[in-house]
């Protein structure tokens, strides 16, 4: 008797994992996706047909040297050189931007006639003269050249930023 039972119970476990397992594959069969050869095909071309990545292109302004205040309320006794780059998909940018270049720069030095040796130590005074650097391009290729389509730079990149005292 005791044999029967066990053999019942056993029956009773094997059916029990069985009817899981299958309800779990049945599942899975209609909740994934069903591929095909049409399909895998059209995915293909359309990702063939995607636009290739846009060229960047590079315009740069070096050989900024300004002399700076170690700290604030401070004669000026440290020199600073600075470099940056411009990033564009508008290669006509890069040619404006050489042409506008000479007022970029006294922007530019005039931004950093502003700094102070202790000042750009400071991540965030940098991040915010990339951002106030890509601005001053942008506005000087739109008010002076009436550049469209507006802001054609997207990043500014410190290249070079050296501090002597």
């Amino acid at each position: 008797m005791a044999l029967k039972k066990t053999l019942i119970m056993a029956g009773i476990v094997v059916g029990a994992i069985a009817a899981g397992a299958g309800g779990t594959f049945a599942v899975m069969t209609m909740l994934m996706p069903q591929h095909s050869p049409a399909s895998d095909a059209a995915a293909a071309a359309a990702k063939a047909k995607a636009a290739p990545p846009k060229q960047i292109y590079f315009a740069e302004l070096t050989d900024v040297v300004v002399s700076i205040p170690a700290d604030t309320g401070q004669p000026p006794s440290s020199f600073v050189q600075f470099g940056v780059q411009f990033a564009t998909y508008d290669q006509n940018a890069v040619t404006t931007f050489a042409e506008l270049q000479p007022i970029i720069k006294a922007d530019i030095i005039n931004l950093m006639l502003n700094e102070t040796a202790k000042s750009l130590q400071d991540q965030g005074t940098r991040s915010d003269l990339a951002k106030s650097c890509l601005d001053i391009s942008n506005t000087v290729l739109s008010r002076n050249a009436s550049y469209t389509p507006a802001n054609p730079f997207t990043a500014a990149y410190i290249t070079n930023l050296v501090v002597q005292d």
